[in-house]
């Protein structure tokens, strides 16, 4: 009993452990952003934060939640922004494989060659779809900047535009 102990205080205890932050990296700011489209929250949305200045070398990005709610991580790992001023980045993409493809005939029946020459090479083909309007998507477009200082949570909302679906 007194082993089980030992090794659940020891679990305990290393699960709350941290990784201190590299060097390089200042101080984290803890940044909760909102994204919405046409006011609505989006899921599953990427979001990135590029430095404007690009003299740092570290990554910060996060995943929408069901909310539309990214808090983002540094490098992965920390959470929180280091301070400086940003382009915040949106995409999120959607996959059709085709689905609206009509059935094949089968060879020899009426309709076999015209379905081979118009789908063959479209049968297992894969197609992607941004659901972002495509000025969100790229830093040199997207109008959102976020600038952080200081060790205060900051909230901010932003919106993505008209909903959309275009191929990539």
């Amino acid at each position: 009993m007194f082993q089980f102990l030992f090794l659940l205080v020891i679990f305990i205890v290393g699960c709350q452990h941290r990784s201190s932050l590299p060097p390089d990296i200042p101080p984290l700011t803890v940044c909760k952003i909102k994204v919405t489209q046409n006011g609505e929250p989006v899921n599953n949305a990427s979001v990135s934060l590029i430095p404007v200045t690009k003299t740092e070398n570290w990554r910060t990005n996060g995943i929408t939640d069901a909310n539309g709610i990214v808090v983002p991580f540094t490098n992965g790992l920390f959470e929180g922004v280091p301070q400086g001023k940003y382009k915040v980045v949106v995409s999120k993409n959607e996959q059709d494989n085709n689905n609206h493809i009509p059935p094949a005939p089968s060879m020899g029946e009426s309709g076999y060659e015209e379905w081979m020459k118009k789908y063959s090479s479209k049968k297992n083909a894969t197609m992607t779809y941004s659901l972002i309007e495509k000025q969100y998507t790229s830093f040199a477009t997207t109008p959102h900047e976020i600038e952080v200082s200081g060790k205060k949570t900051i909230e901010i909302t932003i919106d993505v535009g008209k909903k959309t679906r275009f191929s990539q």
